[in-house]
């Protein structure tokens, strides 16, 4: 369910999904955006007014400097980079005249690689978890820069520990690209070449293949998601039961 702030990006929150059993998740608990850096004063009182206890930061030290959130009273800060320098991941920079689409394509493909097997994206992601474990049920969110890879991966993670169907999980993941379509309508609108404008898409959107090759990488290396879970992250059953009873109704 999207939350309409006036400078926050890609605002939702996980509440009313509903698990195959009925079980669903609480409202207001679970939230997933883009960077906090343009919140207006209306967006902080609105977290504030939501009881938010924790932020989780998944960018990198430059962006964090670049683009830093704002703060929100009585929501901790925390920092843990999924990836230790996004840029490095992209052979070019994607302001290079010189990159097309399909390349760009490709590397936010090995993007999700890396957040399947880099010692920085699982040390995040077991930080991750640490937040929500000790939140004792309270409202927690996560972002990166657009909310959509990093912060992606952490919410297929946190459905599919809650007992939620990898389906389900990339179905949620999926919605960012109706918050992309309307950045990308807007360059449309502009005037700005189709050429350009399919460059941006790889930008805006996130695509099912990428997020299927994420769970892909688990699955190949460790059998299935709940091994990875608990061997690499240490959620296993005791942390899913504690997980179950803060956010699930």
């Amino acid at each position: 369910m999207f939350i309409e702030f006036q400078g926050i990006e890609n605002a939702r929150q996980l509440g009313g999904l509903t698990r195959a059993d009925g079980a669903r998740i609480r409202e207001n608990m679970l939230l997933r955006t883009g960077m906090l850096e343009k919140a207006t004063d209306e967006d902080v009182r609105h977290l504030e007014e939501m009881g938010l206890a924790h932020i989780v930061d998944f960018r990198d030290i430059r962006e964090v400097n670049d683009h830093p959130d704002r703060p929100v009273p009585g929501a901790k800060h925390h920092h843990f980079a999924a990836l230790g320098n996004l840029q490095n991941l992209f052979k070019k920079h994607p302001d290079d005249p010189t990159m097309t689409a399909r390349e760009l394509h490709h590397d936010f493909t090995q993007l999700y690689r890396f957040l399947a097997q880099s010692p920085e994206s699982q040390d995040a992601y077991e930080n991750f978890f640490r937040v929500l474990l000790e939140s004792e049920g309270k409202p927690v969110l996560w972002h990166c820069t657009q909310g959509k890879d990093r912060t992606g991966v952490a919410g297929i993670l946190l459905l599919i520990a809650l007992g939620f169907e990898e389906e389900q999980a990339l179905a949620e993941f999926m919605l960012t690209n109706t918050f992309a379509q309307k950045q990308l309508d807007a360059l449309q609108a502009r005037g700005v070449p189709q050429e350009r404008c399919e460059f941006m898409k790889e930008i805006f959107f996130v695509f099912y293949e990428n997020a299927r090759f994420f769970l892909d990488c688990l699955q190949l290396e460790y059998g299935n998601v709940y091994n990875y879970l608990e061997l690499v992250l240490g959620v296993g059953p005791k942390q899913i039961e504690r997980l179950e009873k803060y956010y699930l109704e």
